[in-house]
């Protein structure tokens, strides 16, 4: 049982508001007057077979560009007598020598030393009883007063689940380019010379990580199962659903004080309140200092069961398109330079090069033709190869 958990505590990092209302008001520097650095660790240890991840980093003062990640610790977790060590895959990023699953009935804990010599520990967690996604669908629908494609998750509880769920996705798109061109333009000796492309530009796969903390409590509830849970809804003007999507979603069954943990830094980070911005504050998990007992650590430390599935859909699934166009990926606007000197074609050439420009075509009378590079070239924004997964 976590016994440290006493949820959200004051920002670590005191700010100065800047006031930027009018012209007519004087604006007031941003300064930082208070500030602790505190270790912040985040990891869960699953019951799927992996190389389990831990990460570390610190809190940063309001106004920089996120975390540091702590270098050069030693990481174990260990499992009643079993130890399991981690290595340092990326700066702040550490990941079990060995895959390992998490099993029932066993304690897990995790320790840590950092580089200075400080010692870390989580309080003893175990694997909760975990439920399986019985359904993932999507389903058109006005949320929030906007239509679009709701993805929905069902679970099926048993009596002896914890029935406090965590949620995590990965969702898949294709991008189509609005333009298809099979020629590329180079600069030779001065000249422009047309050339066949050799890569694949016009269909490509664009993947996004979920960022959102995604909750369910099915112990809030009359019924045990939970039928209709909201994972993510997208609205219909996306370019995401313009043509085929799909989207990976986990299911972690955790405990009641990890739910507890997810609840307070989920309502912290949608706060309005100017002073939650970018900032995690000093929301207490399960892990404390070994060292100093007084000193403050943020994160948690869990064990989860994880359940998965994958849908697909296309535009079509939900949308006509003789009704509706969603908005592209990009806005293109094709470009016709006048009459080009010799430098201004190296120029030109110089940005086809770079990939800032694509060739849209010759045009008798108008001369050569071009256009941002993405309204040709869908690699800007995705992979051409397509995932093992994806199928059509």
């Amino acid at each position: 049982m976590i016994t440290r958990l006493q949820g959200l505590r004051r920002i670590l990092g005191t700010v100065i508001l800047v006031s930027l209302f009018s012209s007519c008001v004087e604006p007031i520097e941003i300064q930082t007057e208070t500030y602790e650095n505190a270790l912040v660790i985040e990891g869960t240890i699953t019951d799927e077979l992996s190389h389990q991840e831990i990460l570390i980093s610190r809190t940063y003062k309001l106004g920089e560009t996120g975390p540091s990640r702590e270098s050069n610790a030693t990481v174990r977790v260990t499992g009643n007598s079993t130890l399991y060590e981690f290595i340092e895959e990326e700066p702040g990023r550490y990941l079990s020598i060995q895959p390992f699953r998490a099993e029932q009935g066993i304690s897990y804990t995790l320790e840590i030393r950092t580089a200075d010599g400080k010692q870390y520990s989580s309080e003893p967690e175990e694997l909760p009883v975990s439920s399986n996604i019985s359904a993932l669908y999507a389903q058109k629908t006005t949320y929030e007063e906007e239509t679009g494609v709701a993805i929905l998750a069902g679970v099926e509880v048993s009596q002896a689940a914890s029935g406090y769920y965590l949620y995590d996705f990965v969702e898949t798109y294709k991008i189509v380019s609005p333009y298809q061109i099979n020629l590329d333009l180079k600069v030779i000796d001065g000249e422009f010379v047309e050339v066949e492309k050799t890569r694949e530009e016009t269909v490509c796969y664009t993947t996004e990580v979920s960022k959102e903390v995604i909750l369910a409590n099915t112990n809030a509830q009359s019924g045990n199962d939970l039928e209709a849970n909201l994972i993510k809804f997208i609205p219909g003007e996306s370019h995401k659903t313009a043509h085929r999507y799909s989207i990976l979603v986990r299911q972690f069954s955790i405990s009641a004080e990890t739910y507890s943990y997810y609840q307070t830094l989920r309502d912290f980070s949608e706060s309005e309140n100017l002073f939650s911005q970018n900032q995690l504050g000093l929301i207490n998990g399960n892990i404390f200092s070994i060292s100093d007992p007084d000193e403050p650590v943020v994160g948690i430390f869990s064990v989860a069961g994880v359940s998965r599935k994958r849908i697909f859909f296309n535009f079509e699934d939900f949308y006509d398109r003789d009704d509706f166009i969603p908005n592209a990926h990009v806005e293109c606007e094709v470009l016709f330079p006048p009459t080009l000197t010799r430098s201004q074609r190296e120029s030109i050439g110089e940005q086809l090069k770079v990939g800032s420009l694509k060739y849209f075509g010759f045009e008798m009378g108008g001369g050569y033709r071009f256009a941002k590079a993405g309204c040709l070239d869908c690699t800007k924004y995705g992979s051409n190869i397509a995932p093992d997964f994806w199928e059509e």
